[in-house]
């Protein structure tokens, strides 16, 4: 048996039995002195209450040993996987800073980050993911989970962000979105299908980048993706979905694959007039090719959330309020 089975199955042993012991520290004084003590209960009430703690209990702790044996066989899967692609893996790499908009609008303790497939020296160089935020705060507060992609390009371009119409994605639950007016009207059906925000003034920049041919890749490849160009990086926003399923797999690097191709075709071609001119002898960094306002959009903040986080903690007041007055 190999030796990483092994420590997995190790690891999930020791994790339930510390389980098992957290809940029969706290079922054994509720079973034997809390309920005989502080119920009144007695004979076989007793004895059925007891008995329904710690099956209750076992039942919990079947599950969760059942949660923890799945994610363990999921995150073996993918090291499997990672090392038949030629690629390196990470199972917790929340310190790191991967950028976009998520590390931009959500605080870094409210963002985690884990099963890292990291291909970057791969023919089709990406990287990638699988990201779980926490958006609002307190009662209103939703947790999602994603996979993120990173694809590096030759060159930098103006940032572009591309929400998809049908929603549920990335920058749809993020609490600010780009200003109506940064957006951008394509050709087609496009704009039925993504909403293009770029910055004030680069809209004709961003019909050079999005090509008729590119759009029809997005349309064909990922309809249903949120995506945004920052630098030079493709942000590529996935739902959380199982790489170990082959067909998902599938479409997941098809769609890198035409993404990239078609994304670093069109941003090693293009220069922004409105970059500051450097001596043609000097050396290039990162950084110099761009305009200050071609890296950022204006954005607002987004009001239904809003309203449901303070609104949530107040329903229950004001159903006691309508309850007590409809009985006088």
């Amino acid at each position: 048996m190999p030796r990483s089975t092994n420590h997995l199955r190790g690891r999930t042993g020791l994790q339930l039995a510390l389980l098992s012991i957290a809940y029969a520290a706290i079922a054994a004084p509720i079973s034997l002195y809390l309920l005989p003590a502080g119920s009144g209960l007695r004979g076989l009430p007793l004895l059925v209450a007891q008995v329904a703690v710690f099956v209750g209990g076992a039942a919990a702790v079947a599950y969760s040993a059942v949660m923890l044996r799945r994610d363990e066989n999921r995150r073996a899967r993918l090291r499997t996987l990672a090392a038949g692609m030629g690629w390196s893996y990470g199972e917790d790499v929340s310190d790191r800073v991967w950028g976009g908009s998520v590390d931009e609008q959500i605080e870094r303790t409210a963002r985690s980050s884990r099963d890292l497939l990291d291909a970057r020296d791969a023919e089709i160089p990406f990287d990638s993911v699988e990201r779980t935020v926490v958006v609002g705060d307190r009662e209103g507060a939703t947790v999602h989970r994603l996979r993120a992609v990173r694809i590096p390009l030759a060159a930098e371009a103006p940032r572009i962000s591309l929400r998809s119409r049908r929603g549920g994605g990335a920058l749809s639950l993020l609490p600010r979105r780009p200003r109506g007016r940064s957006e951008l009207t394509l050709e087609g059906n496009f704009s039925d299908v993504f909403e293009v925000s770029v910055p004030a003034g680069y809209e004709t920049d961003a019909l050079y980048l999005l090509t008729p041919d590119l759009m029809a890749i997005l349309l064909d490849a990922c309809p249903d993706l949120d995506l945004e160009l920052v630098d030079n990086t493709l942000h590529v926003y996935f739902p959380a979905i199982d790489l170990t399923d082959p067909r998902e797999a599938r479409r997941f690097l098809t769609a890198i694959a035409a993404l990239h191709e078609r994304f670093a075709r069109r941003t090693a071609l293009y220069r922004d007039d409105r970059a500051a001119s450097l001596d043609p002898t000097a050396y290039r960094r990162a950084g110099d090719t761009l305009a200050a306002q071609a890296r950022t959009l204006a954005t607002r903040t987004r009001v239904w959330p809003v309203v449901l986080a303070v609104m949530t903690p107040l329903v229950p007041l004001i159903i006691a309020a309508v309850s007590l007055h409809m009985l006088g």
